[in-house]
């Protein structure tokens, strides 16, 4: 569908990122009655882009790194992000719905923009090799293991596989909070680092 291009300016302060272009508007192949969108932001974000893995739950995520680009499986859609700044995403309603999708984005891309630049910069390296010794079972490893189902799931294995889809939230395992579980919450810490936590649904 062609369309004359639409400039939203969405943070006036953004530290990276303050403008997002809509550039084309197709319907959506996946999803009947809702489109896709070709956007364009206002800055190179290929730097940011292999710190963004530590934002959202592992499997929500595919970072393909000899080509800078992520996709990610969020807000029930699929979201490709380019160095260059161009970002697609489907399952989308209309230009509104996609704003404020890419509103959300741009805030995680600017915030982590702020911490590359901090004195305790991301390192890409230290988080690739975290990722990379995250499974069921290492998850799996550092929970209670009481099978009490307040978190909703029948075992602590069935959490973790749900955990690492980004299906259920890490707060939701109510004996991590438990004063005798504190070297499983300090095993969580080692293994997957704090920010993928929070990205996990742990609230310190």
């Amino acid at each position: 569908m062609e369309i004359d291009e639409i400039e939203y300016e969405i943070f006036v302060d953004g530290a990276l990122v303050k403008k997002a272009t809509i550039q084309q508007i197709n319907p959506c192949i996946v999803a009947e009655n809702m489109i896709r969108v070709l956007m364009q932001l206002d800055s190179e974000i290929r730097d940011v882009i292999p710190l963004l893995i530590t934002r959202y739950p592992p499997g929500k995520v595919n970072f393909i790194e000899n080509k800078g680009i992520i996709t990610l499986n969020i807000q029930n859609r699929l979201v490709t992000l380019y160095p260059s700044g161009k970002i697609s995403m489907n399952k989308t309603i209309d230009k509104e719905d996609a704003i404020e999708a890419v509103t959300e984005i741009m805030k995680v891309i600017n915030e982590v923009f702020i911490e590359l630049n901090s004195d305790n910069g991301l390192d890409y390296s230290e988080i690739k090799e975290k990722l990379s010794k995250i499974g069921p079972l290492a998850l799996y490893n550092c929970l209670p293991k009481t099978n009490c189902e307040k978190c909703g799931e029948v075992t602590c294995m069935a959490f973790a596989i749900k955990l690492l889809s980004g299906d259920i939230k890490l707060d939701k395992c109510k004996p991590l909070r438990d004063r005798e579980h504190n070297k499983d919450v300090s095993c969580l810490k080692e293994l997957l680092g704090i920010q993928i936590m929070l990205s996990m649904g742990w609230n310190e």
